[in-house]
């Protein structure tokens, strides 16, 4: 590099350093973008609904187990409550539908504004399924809750 290319280098980085001050170039960078948000997620732990308790959902393909009526003798509702809050970017919890001991998954369900999906290739005769909650299109920073069941006799 001849002297006279080194001259231009060191006047073009003294311009700079005068007009952006100590910093020199450095601070002459674009603002960095804000940081994510985070999409946040909660379980909490199972609880049952034995017969003669009232069913909490229709339960499809089982009509002895509709929403208000007791559950007939054998069955037991596992719930799970899931909550979901939105970031930036849409997230979704698996999760595990475990039976009590001695009884299988007969047919699952959910309420509020979160669905789930069986992720599960055979459930019939299994104690214990995977599930993914989903919740319902929304905005970020919009939280979802809502039930996800497992009906077991």
């Amino acid at each position: 590099m001849s002297s006279r290319r080194i001259s231009r280098v060191a006047a073009v980085v003294a311009t700079g350093v005068a007009t952006f001050g100590p910093a020199g170039l450095a601070g002459a960078q674009s603002p960095s973008p804000p940081a994510p948000k985070n999409t946040t997620m909660s379980v909490t732990p199972r609880t049952f609904i034995a017969a003669p308790q009232k069913s909490p959902i229709d339960f499809p393909g089982v009509s002895s187990a509709r929403s208000g009526r007791p559950l007939a003798k054998g069955y037991v509702a596992v719930a799970r409550g899931v909550s979901i809050t939105r970031g930036d970017e849409t997230a979704f919890a698996a999760l595990r539908l475990t039976c009590p001991k001695g009884k299988t998954w007969r047919t699952g369900g959910s309420a509020g504004d979160v669905g789930f999906t069986v992720l599960d290739r055979r459930v019939s005769g299994k104690r214990s399924v995977l599930v993914m909650a989903a919740a319902r299109p929304q905005a970020v920073g919009e939280t979802a809750s809502g039930t996800v069941f497992a009906l077991c006799r």
